[in-house]
């Protein structure tokens, strides 16, 4: 597909999967069970933490006394520690979901097209040793060790002054604006240097603001005998080399938080459960700043209470006879 528009966050299937590596398949299989153990992870120190203020709010003269602040600050950390834990999987959960955009970007005839192609598995791009024939951006889905990735082949960067060149890589930096990822190509027979230095490389890196993963193109033009840069992964689509190694690198880059905790924990992939993970935790943060503040505890309740109502969508409703049943559980409250 081209494209003169720009990146569009869009959710669509990949053509493909891999079974090297845990896929989408394989997490939506297991949400069921993952979320019910979720639930339970989350509920509980929520539980603990209200029933520790309901018991001090509405049971101060109980022969057990009031609770212990170091216990309070237990309770509380468990809670914040959970809701941040899920909360810092949503960036990739949400790449999960609509495909991680991997902007493929470098000087002209770097071999970008042709590594486009390769990690696509067909040949989509238009492939040439004319500098600048890419003049457009094409995206296209794939999928990279079982992950979803929106792969965007880019315009070669560089100073034009031809009209439709210069509309091209003004497509490209939109996209880089965008992107998750970026695999940044350089050919190892040193074509397209002349128009792009590695001080202009670095300078333009440090001012995308996603990671980069740097390649040498090519590798099976190169002449042996001169040293290869340790910052770069050299492959060829030619003889296959480092294709495999590459593909592990995006998959680390872009999924490493999930490659890490496989089928253990769950994912966020909505933007509006990320959303409620972030106001739960602004008031699990503002119940505590009241509470060593010395707020009374009642009015210092209300930051908990709002913060169990902003995970409703993702845990249940926590009803007061939850936190009562804890409180009883946990006190010898009347006896």
């Amino acid at each position: 597909m081209h494209s003169a528009r720009g990146p569009e966050r869009e959710a669509r299937p990949g053509p493909g999967r891999s079974d090297r590596r845990p896929d989408r398949r394989g997490v939506a299989r297991a949400a069921p069970t993952r979320a019910a153990a979720a639930r339970a992870r989350t509920v509980s120190p929520l539980l603990e933490l209200e029933a520790l203020i309901a018991y001090e709010i509405d049971f101060p003269e109980e022969d057990e006394g009031p609770v212990g602040a170091e216990r309070v600050q237990r309770a509380w950390r468990a809670v914040r520690d959970r809701i941040a834990g899920l909360a810092a999987t949503a960036p990739e959960g949400e790449r999960l979901r609509e495909g991680a955009l991997l902007v493929i970007a470098g000087p002209p005839n770097a071999g970008k097209s042709s590594l486009f192609n390769a990690l696509l598995g067909n040949e989509r791009a238009i492939v040439t040793e004319i500098p600048g024939t890419t003049r457009d951006a094409i995206e296209a889905h794939a999928v990279v060790e079982g992950f979803p990735f929106r792969l965007v082949d880019t315009a070669g960067l560089r100073e034009s002054t031809d009209r439709v060149e210069k509309l091209g890589i003004e497509v490209s930096r939109r996209y880089l604006g965008a992107a998750d990822l970026i695999l940044f190509c350089e050919a190892a027979d040193g074509a397209g240097r002349e128009e792009w230095d590695r001080s202009v490389r670095d300078e333009f890196l440090a001012c995308c603001g996603a990671p980069a993963v740097l390649v040498e193109t090519k590798i099976d033009l190169a002449d042996r005998s001169s040293a290869r840069p340790p910052d770069r992964l050299a492959v060829s689509v030619v003889t296959g080399a480092g294709l495999a190694e590459l593909k592990r690198r995006l998959a680390e880059a872009a999924f490493g938080r999930l490659l890490s905790i496989g089928d253990v924990e769950p994912v966020v992939t909505r933007a509006r459960h990320r959303m409620a993970l972030q106001r739960a935790l602004a008031e699990i943060d503002a119940f505590w700043s009241a509470r060593t503040e010395g707020v009374d505890a009642a009015a210092a309740a209300t930051h908990l209470r709002a913060s169990v109502g902003a995970l409703d969508d993702l845990i249940g409703v926590v009803t007061p006879d939850d936190v009562l049943d804890r409180v009883f559980a946990s006190f010898c409250v009347g006896k």
